[in-house]
């Protein structure tokens, strides 16, 4: 099997060793999220995956909000 080297941001590393389990590689751990993720179909089942993620820390929610209000348009509905 061959295998690839790739970058991730250091947060995105620690949030993955805290959700890799125990005995297991980063790469059976990758996979395991994907199928799990892959397989969500309603937002119930995306709800239910993403309680193995570790939450937003208040700096990444405030950037996220901040982008989330640049972005949010309020449009004219004029239909005449």
């Amino acid at each position: 099997m061959s295998t690839k080297t790739i970058a991730v941001d250091s947060r995105v590393y620690d949030q993955l060793a805290a959700v890799k389990k125990e005995g297991e590689s980063f790469s059976k751990a990758i996979a395991r999220l994907l199928i799990a993720f892959s397989r969500a179909h309603t937002g119930g089942q995306i709800l239910r995956g993403l309680q193995s993620v570790d939450s937003l820390s208040e700096e990444d929610s405030k950037v996220f909000l901040d982008i989330v209000a640049e972005n949010r348009v309020s449009d004219d509905w004029n239909l005449a």
